[in-house]
């Protein structure tokens, strides 16, 4: 089975920035944020994984097909001077320990190349890797296929090597 490691599309500089969101904030049942509006107009991206992972709606309704274990909550993003809402959804996939021996971190806490054990996968669907510094979202051939498919904006997909 072949996996990819998703990420927010970097090529979009213009892409959503959003206001007091950080990766340790605590998610209520009901969020509104608000999007930092100091340049150009932004683009909405299906998928943000910075400083929190949001996903759009519809990309919400497709992974939810895939893995009906993700957990969700709803975010109101809203734009103060277009007064536009957009529904938005914190992603917390389950985390797995399945990193190879071959992976190569850094001394800073980087890795420089990620490398999964197979065995430890055991054909799961979308999850966060532990064991890393940063926040690794993997997802597999058939969900990246679909996401491909698709006119999703602000994706980014990288092979990942496994063992």
């Amino acid at each position: 089975m072949y996996y990819f490691r998703l990420q927010q599309d970097k090529r979009f500089i213009d892409g959503l920035r959003l206001e007091q969101v950080s990766r340790d904030m605590e998610i209520k049942e009901r969020n509104i944020v608000f999007v930092k509006e100091d340049g150009d107009k932004p683009v909405y991206l299906d998928f943000i994984d910075h400083p929190r992972r949001l996903v759009s709606d519809r990309l919400k309704a497709l992974l939810e097909k895939y893995d009906d274990r993700l957990r969700f909550q709803s975010a109101i993003v809203t734009g103060r001077s277009t007064q536009r809402q957009d529904i938005y959804w914190f992603m917390e996939p389950g985390e797995l320990d399945c990193l190879s021996g071959k992976t190569q971190v850094d001394a800073g806490g980087t890795c420089r190349r990620l490398v999964l054990d197979a065995p430890k996968v055991r054909r799961e669907r979308i999850f966060r890797v532990a064991g890393l510094q940063e926040d690794v979202l993997i997802v597999r051939l058939d969900i990246a296929e679909s996401l491909l498919r698709r006119t999703f904006t602000g994706l980014h997909l990288t092979p990942v090597e496994l063992d």
